[in-house]
């Protein structure tokens, strides 16, 4: 069920024009927007590594390795899903995925990078895509499953996206997150990248409940490649070579050959939690929730 912006009017309709005050939200480079042209995105990410992430990822240790937890848990949790949105789905890598696992699942995805969105566009051009802030979703029971990954330590009010991400799924409908972990691995990789904060599982699991969801499993990841990251960000905090300019990018240009390493350390963590095996510390968190019991 759609939500109209401007009025608050619920409604049935395979258009956006709500049939109450006649509103329709704009299109913008191709794609309809809820995104407010007084509100300025610069203070979450920069769009302009949009090309080179689009590169990158598509052969990255950790890109690959959450993708293959991201499906484990759809294969687990929630086999019969039939609708599924991504809220921050950047340039579409795991909506791509989705579509190559499930290709007669309706997918949907949002940024309010319309950069992002392009990509996202070329990748899975069937895919409902919206320029949306997580915080104002005109969605109600809408869907089956919504994926949050990496997307709620951008957001300074996270319980606000919390409850619009509930008030968007149907009953008994599913919530995958991946969030950074652990307050005390807080580096200058964190306040570049625009983090609010990184998440201790306790404080995330009271956000979900007090907003009406149900805990279903959750884990830690990149627990074998914590002392590496570790090191990275100590590393980090000092220029190289008079290089002072951050890079977010910088972690994902490794050789093939030690990015394959990486992965094979990965998939003995996906060894582990495939057997319903839980992480008890690493650099990511992975929590799966439903609407409901």
């Amino acid at each position: 069920m759609k939500l109209c912006t401007q009025c608050h009017q619920r409604f049935e309709s395979s258009e956006w024009g709500c049939p109450s005050c006649g509103y329709a939200p704009p299109v913008k480079s191709d794609f309809i927007s809820f995104f407010e042209d007084n509100l300025s995105p610069l203070e979450s990410f920069d769009s302009s590594y949009f090309p080179g992430l689009y590169q990158l990822e598509k052969d990255s240790f950790w890109f690959m390795h959450r993708n293959r937890l991201i499906m484990m848990a759809i294969e687990n949790y929630f086999p019969d899903i039939k609708d599924v949105m991504e809220i921050g789905c950047g340039t579409g890598f795991v909506l791509s995925e989705l579509r190559i696992r499930y290709p007669l699942l309706k997918l949907s995805g949002s940024d309010i990078f319309l950069e992002g969105l392009q990509f996202a566009g070329s990748r899975v051009p069937d895919a409902d895509l919206y320029q949306m802030d997580a915080c104002k979703m005109p969605f109600i029971e809408e869907f089956d499953l919504i994926l949050a990954l990496d997307i709620l330590e951008h957001i300074e009010d996270d319980g606000r996206a919390l409850e619009e991400i509930f008030r968007s799924l149907v009953s008994g409908g599913g919530l995958i997150i991946t969030v950074p972990q652990h307050q005390w691995l807080w580096s200058r990789q964190d306040e570049k990248a625009f983090h609010r904060r990184r998440y201790a599982k306790k404080k995330l699991m009271e956000k979900l409940r007090e907003r009406g969801f149900c805990i279903v499993y959750s884990t830690s990841f990149i627990t074998f490649l914590l002392p590496l990251m570790i090191f990275s960000r100590l590393y980090a905090q000092f220029p190289v070579g008079g290089q002072k300019e951050y890079n977010p990018l910088r972690e994902l240009k490794i050789a093939p050959s030690v990015n394959r390493i990486l992965s094979y350390v990965c998939s003995m963590e996906e060894h582990i939690l495939k057997r319903g095996g839980y992480l008890p510390i690493g650099g990511s968190l992975l929590c799966i929730a439903t609407k409901g019991s």
